[in-house]
């Protein structure tokens, strides 16, 4: 995999991050155009656009800002080639939160596993599994409800 291929998956993987923490669920939606989601702490998936934007447009509490006031920071990634041409990426996330009502503190932190296919020479996700490891107060974050 060249540099360019390489940065072209890597921003993928930051623009879920800044589509989340921005509250921009249709284009955090179109990302996943052809692609689902899977998580450890719910049997749901979500599959294509409409369902990625409608869960986290429902899932996630917005505040007079207009967005959930998180902020993702992904690190540790690890980059590995397969045999179909797909390229999986490994990597490690923290959720941090602050708002009136909580003080700024980490919410959730885990391992995201995404794969991504080439398409007219363009990136684009085919699947991503988030795994939630630890889980703190989630409490001003989300309209639904999850088990730590």
């Amino acid at each position: 995999m060249d540099t360019a291929d390489r940065i072209a998956i890597e921003n993928l993987i930051f623009r879920y991050a800044r589509y989340v923490d921005t509250a921009q669920y249709e284009a955090l939606g179109e990302l996943f155009t052809h692609a689902r989601i899977t998580a450890n702490k719910t049997d749901q998936v979500f599959v294509g656009a409409a369902a990625v934007r409608d869960y986290w447009r429902m899932s996630n509490k917005r505040f007079g800002c207009g967005t959930p006031r998180t902020h993702h920071v992904i690190t540790n990634l690890e980059f590995e080639e397969k045999a179909d041409g797909t390229v999986m990426v490994r990597s490690c996330f923290s959720v941090f939160q602050g708002t009136p009502a909580i003080p700024l503190q980490a919410i959730a932190c885990g391992r995201y596993e995404d794969v991504f296919f080439l398409e007219a020479n363009d990136w684009h996700y085919r699947s991503k599994h988030i795994d939630v490891t630890l889980l703190g107060d989630v409490s001003d974050h989300l309209n639904v409800q999850i088990e730590g």
